[in-house]
């Protein structure tokens, strides 16, 4: 199941633009903007799957906000830190930093920007609550997040708020509800023209058809997942649209196309997640006995 958190969307060339401020803020010795860079580069890291790299620019990141006071941009690396941890499934260490970061934006919320990232550490503290299987706190947050959301007047952060709700609704087999939340956040999406998002919302619409038993459906929406992913060349995203297609052929016993795709995945998930890795190793084993 592929999480959505909450204001991920990066263009394409941002890594060059944050390398290249670096260099300018080290000719100015500007420690502040340096900091920020830091962090940025790796949540852009994290985004293209290259986990070890965004774990080492968010604690430079955490370290320097630390050293020059600066509360934003820490808050920023710490939530950025947790989200790295959730993805590990470390929910106590990924709670113990949002925890820290919504302390920091909390008593700073009369800052836009504070207020702003408040609403994201609401958000990513839903999603722990969901890897902990506690889906009426989870909604709580979700809920806090989207009015802090609504309040902004950012009403393209909703698309998330829509997506992480279905899941829940998922979860608990409601499986029409499931639909009509990510059909209300796809609209969103789709009128944004986000990308980003529609990789992520397409392999979870394909993902909800395949837990109701719609696999024609479902692989219409895995083949949207893929080409929207390709566009942006987006690892992750792409990884898990062919893990999933993979798994409809297997399921659908056309053995040789759920090799081609789960291959696909796994020359990806080689050089970006070793787990991934193995466990579509065992995947193809599998299909060969």
């Amino acid at each position: 199941m592929q999480r959505r958190i909450s204001g991920w969307a990066i263009g394409g060339n941002a890594i060059k633009y944050y390398f290249d401020y670096i260099r300018y803020s080290e000719k100015r010795n500007n420690r502040k903007h340096l900091g920020l860079a830091y962090s940025g580069i790796g949540w852009i890291y994290y985004l293209q799957g290259e986990h070890a790299k965004a774990f080492e620019f968010y604690n430079k990141a955490i370290t320097l906000s630390r050293q020059t006071k600066d509360k934003l941009n820490e808050a920023v690396a710490l939530r950025r830190l947790a989200v790295w941890y959730i993805d590990k499934r470390d929910n106590d260490k990924a709670l113990e930093l949002l925890t820290k970061s919504s302390e920091i934006n909390r008593e700073r919320q009369h800052i836009y920007e504070h207020r702003y990232n408040l609403a994201c550490d609401y958000f990513d503290t839903g999603l722990v609550f969901i890897n902990k299987d506690d889906f009426t706190t989870a909604k709580e947050f979700y809920d806090k997040s989207a009015a802090l959301f609504g309040k902004l007047k950012l009403k393209n952060e909703l698309s998330d708020y829509y997506f992480n709700l279905g899941e829940i609704c998922l979860f608990e087999k409601q499986y029409q509800k499931a639909l009509d939340y990510y059909l209300h956040g796809l609209k969103i999406d789709q009128i944004q023209d986000n990308k980003a998002n529609l990789a992520s919302d397409y392999n979870m619409l394909g993902e909800l058809y395949v837990e109701m038993d719609n696999l024609t459906q479902a692989e219409g929406f895995f083949e949207q997942a893929i080409s929207a992913a390709r566009q942006i060349n987006a690892r992750p995203e792409l990884a898990s649209a062919y893990n999933d297609l993979g798994l409809l052929y297997k399921q659908n016993n056309q053995k040789n196309k759920a090799r081609e795709y789960l291959r696909q995945a796994q020359e990806i998930y080689y050089a970006i997640d070793e787990t991934a890795y193995r466990e579509i190793k065992q995947k193809l084993l599998e299909l060969d006995q």
